[in-house]
């Protein structure tokens, strides 16, 4: 049964004191021979552990190396393993990924791709000039959006993408992962607050801010990804250090395996 937002059942309730979070979408109606189809055409590691799930409820789990993929989240821009900057995002705004819409992927792998191409540090005070997130009162989970006001570095929105919930699988290896503990509650309101920029970020932002939007759909292309070391076609990645956190972003300069860790911004209180 395909999961929508009316069919999901609510995700928390009371068993003996203690509250209890329920999954909220169906079992996956991928099926586990259809598993390979998606690994092959987004070219995902092989050496992963990926599996159907029969109990939704362990794809809410905080279990090291645990990664739960929509489908329709590779159609817009995941790949694995997470870039450490997606990796950053999540940490940073304490998403599980199973509460991440599948759309909300564009918005974080455009801004790298973006960033990448341009020679600036991806940071957290950059991506919140041009995103913001916001929760679906009448859906499941949080997304992202482009910040009102705030020139757009994508040509147009994303669109909903209906029913997203319904095919997906579990990664139960992703080494030095750690999804955040799940939550339906989150203050987007303090999330959403601008950072104060260093100098050099405020110089990135100025860079960023000349560019012309780009098509969505291009940016997440699999040939753009590619070239900028995001996707493992053709046996070509950039080493992620997913071993070592990385709290503000990477710079990438110097050839595809030149990645440093950037200055920090601060959160305007």
């Amino acid at each position: 049964m395909e999961a929508t937002a009316a069919s999901a059942p609510d995700v928390a309730s009371t068993e003996a004191g203690v509250q209890v979070f329920r999954a909220p979408f169906e079992p996956s109606n991928l099926r586990p021979r259809k598993v390979g189809e998606p690994v092959k055409e987004y070219s995902l590691p092989r050496n992963l552990d990926y599996e159907i799930l029969k109990d939704p409820q362990m794809a809410m789990e905080n279990k090291p190396g645990y990664f739960v993929v929509f489908q329709d989240a590779l159609e817009h821009g995941l790949r694995l393993p997470l870039p450490p900057f997606a990796v950053t995002v999540l940490r940073y705004y304490q998403i599980h990924p199973s509460i991440l819409q599948a759309q909300s992927w564009r918005f974080i792998i455009s801004f790298l791709v973006r960033c990448l191409k341009s020679g600036v540090t991806v940071t957290m005070g950059l991506f919140k000039e041009f995103h913001t997130l916001s929760s679906s009162p009448s859906k499941r989970g949080f997304y992202f959006k482009s910040r009102a006001g705030q020139k757009k570095l994508l040509a147009e929105n994303t669109k909903t993408v209906k029913s997203w919930g319904g095919k997906y699988f579990m990664v139960k290896n992703l080494i030095g992962f750690t999804p955040c503990s799940w939550c339906d509650t989150l203050d987007t309101v303090r999330l959403n607050q601008r950072m104060v920029l260093t100098g050099d970020e405020k110089a990135d932002l100025g860079r960023l801010s000349t560019l012309a939007p780009e098509e969505v759909g291009y940016v997440v292309f699999e040939d753009c990804l590619r070239r900028v070391g995001l996707s493992m076609s053709q046996g070509r990645r950039v080493r992620l250090e997913l071993e070592e956190e990385i709290p503000m972003g990477v710079r990438r300069e110097r050839g595809l395996d030149a990645w440093d860790e950037p200055a920090s911004s601060t959160t305007i209180q």
